[in-house]
């Protein structure tokens, strides 16, 4: 059985041993873990240490740092994917299987066609959600660094961020021109970053489009002859992304 992985932050980590907060405490009694077995403990931004489990009571663990990990399970280069909100628990599986995938950060966005209806104040709490969907899954696929997942934002406010990015790929089911391997392959030198922005149901609109290109950073591409759903997009090019200029096979 391979060895329960944890975050913990860096603050958590400063003392041996480490005192486990309640949600760690939770998760290690549900494992059924025991007293002296081994536990990684990785603070989210790049280390990782190889623990040993002491347990008081039902609500009390701590733990004893044996030694540092070498870590080489991030990759290069760094892909943040900024998605379209999609519905419900296609959300949760495309944040988790994206971690896995290996993205550094996910942007949720709200575009004129996304069907999710997401007021300012509910938005923090949705991130807090999809936050601890990443770190489970960084934790099953032994990721040293958590990847982030911020707050949500509207199509407007991405326009910013996007302009001043190396590269933008945005794929456009009206693109008829250049393929996702044809960018790739244009490309002599990988970029160190990548922005991958994908569309919801229904994709981008027109107006959307417009001001997407106008920025000089924004590739459109094509994903082929069949239309993918908002939730296979962004994982079918990160695949592609990771496999060329990541670590992906």
């Amino acid at each position: 059985m391979s060895v329960a992985w944890f975050f913990l932050s860096p603050l958590e980590l400063q003392n041996n041993p480490v005192s486990l907060n309640r949600e760690t405490v939770r998760h290690i009694r549900a494992l059924r873990l025991q007293e002296g077995d081994a536990l990684v403990l990785a603070d989210g931004e790049g280390r990782a240490w190889q623990a040993r489990l002491a347990l008081k009571g039902d609500q009390v663990a701590r733990a004893f740092i044996v030694e540092e990990l070498v870590q080489n399970n991030e990759p290069l280069l760094d892909v943040i994917l900024m998605a379209s909100i999609v519905k419900g628990e296609k959300m949760d599986r495309l944040v988790h299987m994206a971690v896995e995938l290996g993205v550094k950060e996910i942007i949720p966005v709200l575009t004129g066609r996304t069907v999710v209806q997401l007021p300012p104040a509910k938005r923090a709490e949705k991130s807090a959600r999809w936050q601890k969907i990443a770190a489970a899954a960084a934790a099953l696929c032994r990721r040293s660094c958590l990847p982030r997942v911020h707050i949500p934002l509207d199509f407007a406010e991405i326009l910013q961020l996007a302009a001043h990015k190396e590269l933008v790929i945005v794929p456009w089911e009206d693109e008829k021109e250049r393929g996702l391997l044809s960018l790739m392959q244009e490309i002599n030198v990988p970029p160190r970053e990548v922005l991958l922005f994908t569309g919801p149901e229904g994709g981008f609109s027109a107006a959307e489009m417009e001001k997407l290109k106008e920025l000089s950073p924004v590739r459109t591409v094509s994903l082929g002859p069949r239309i993918l759903s908002a939730q296979t997009a962004p994982l079918a090019v990160l695949s592609v992304i990771m496999a060329l200029w990541g670590d992906l096979g």
